[in-house]
């Protein structure tokens, strides 16, 4: 815990950078959404390559920051002026660091106080007709979303500037099934259901329950298609909204690149995946070779499926279902691009790696027949490309699980190396220690006998 004496209140952070830049109002904000904790010696706050989002300061205490062989390469002191300074704060990590000695930190969201600089810093900036302050929960929780790291600061103070504010009830139907997206919403206050008509005859299907810094309404903004599903509130709460427009020029174009076919090719080449948002029955009719199905509908639960370190060329008939799914990828922080005009418009009419698996399906293209004639098609192939498609990935992501496991066994093992030379250098001083003492003991055992030696001699004289 830290004490007034040490501290000296909130002297210490006051002389943080770059919080010693913000103005008193702001800076109290940041303080409250500072968090400070204790860290015993030997554990790590990061380590290489790790991407946390967060700004942090060494309060108290001493950090060293450690390569991958678990050496040393430099250390930072509380109270020195590199310590006044967020640790190594490129991301991802470029190196780890390590407390030396029971130490105190405090850190805060990255974006969030890059949000406030910009504030602070920006003359009469003020988020417009929401009312709200910059601390709130659901503002915290919104900036800390993968979708928002990637948001310029200037366009999120914009978005602010342009969001509105809307009180609801429970009950109140914000979004409805069938009906053209117009806005994007973000749950400040209060719980809604999302909903999907399971059959015309109006059964609904519960999808989610969101609750406060929740984003909703952006799938038929991205795609332009009507929206989806329904959104119920449960709650009497406020919601935060934001234009179509604003939107697409605040938000999408951060989260959302295209490339057109022949840039696709040379990233496949280069190890990268597709990944088609198709339905299941329009990807077997025809799909690219080596390429992984995800439906849309499905993209939010199945999502984990991908792999974080590898990129991936979305692709569907028309690129519209392709921006839905990559902008949901962003926001949980993946690498996507979208193929520009889909499969319909977007690859040539002579692409080989295209195939059909069905008679009669619609070809990909801009009208002409690429289906191949009915007798080249043999469905047994089809199959079999698919199983080895599927054994493929599979063992890509056994190979790229196993390197991760191998990266981190490494660094594991680092710093069971460096633990066992600082053991053995202890045990070297113990050695030593034991040396000295048994000389010292051989040097009194030498001067006892010389002692009872002569006591013996005189004891051996006659008296007189």
């Amino acid at each position: 815990m830290l004490t007034e004496k040490k501290f000296k209140g909130q002297e210490i952070l006051r002389d943080l950078i770059p919080l010693n830049s913000l103005s008193s109002e702001k800076f109290r904000e940041i303080s409250r959404n500072l968090v400070i904790e204790d860290v015993s010696s030997g554990s790590y706050l990061f380590g290489i390559g790790d991407t946390d989002n967060r700004s942090i300061y060494l309060l108290d205490g001493e950090v060293n920051f450690v390569d991958t062989r678990g050496r040393i390469t430099g250390m930072v002191t509380a109270g020195s002026e590199p310590g006044r300074y967020p640790l190594a704060n490129q991301q991802p990590r470029l190196t780890s660091a390590r407390v030396s000695k029971k130490s105190v930190i405090a850190y805060i969201d990255s974006t969030l106080l890059d949000v406030l600089l910009t504030f602070d810093q920006s003359a009469g900036s003020r988020p417009a007709s929401s009312g709200s302050k910059i601390d709130d929960d659901w503002l915290t929780r919104m900036f800390q979303s993968e979708a928002f790291v990637k948001v310029p600061p200037e366009d999120i103070q914009r978005m602010l500037r342009k969001m509105e504010s809307l009180p609801v009830t429970a009950g109140d139907v914000v979004i409805r099934q069938g009906d053209v997206g117009d806005y994007f919403y973000i749950l400040r206050e209060g719980r809604c259901s999302v909903t999907r008509a399971a059959s015309s005859k109006g059964w609904d299907v519960p999808l989610a329950e969101l609750t406060n810094g929740d984003c909703f309404g952006e799938e038929a903004l991205v795609s332009d298609a009507r929206r989806n599903a329904t959104v119920t509130m449960i709650t009497d709460g406020v919601l935060m909204r934001l234009a179509k427009q604003d939107f697409l020029e605040l938000l999408k174009k951060p989260l959302v690149h295209y490339v057109d076919y022949a840039l696709a090719l040379q990233m496949i080449a280069a190890g990268d995946q597709w990944l088609d948002v198709r339905l299941a029955d329009e990807y077997v009719c025809h799909a690219f070779e080596n390429s992984i199905n995800i439906p849309l509908l499905n993209l939010r639960d199945k999502a984990d499926m991908l792999l974080a370190g590898r990129k991936y060329i979305i692709c569907c008939d028309t690129g519209r279902r392709s921006a839905s799914a990559a902008f949901i990828l962003s926001q949980r922080g993946y690498e996507v691009y979208v193929l520009e005009g889909g499969l319909n418009r977007g690859v040539p009419g002579d692409v080989f790696g295209l195939s059909s698996g069905c008679s009669g399906g619609k070809p990909a293209g801009d009208g002409s027949n690429r289906e191949p004639p009915p007798a080249t098609v043999d469905p047994a192939h089809t199959t079999q490309t698919r199983v080895t498609n599927t054994v493929l990935e599979t063992l890509r992501r056994e190979r790229d699980a196993a390197q991760h496991e191998n990266q981190e066994a490494q660094s594991r093992l680092a710093m069971l190396h460096e633990t066992l030379a600082a053991l053995q250098s202890e045990l070297a001083g113990y050695a030593e220690k034991a040396r000295h003492a048994e000389s010292a003991c051989r040097e009194e055992q030498q001067a006892r006998a010389t002692l009872l030696a002569c006591l013996d001699k005189l004891k051996s004289q006659p008296p007189g």
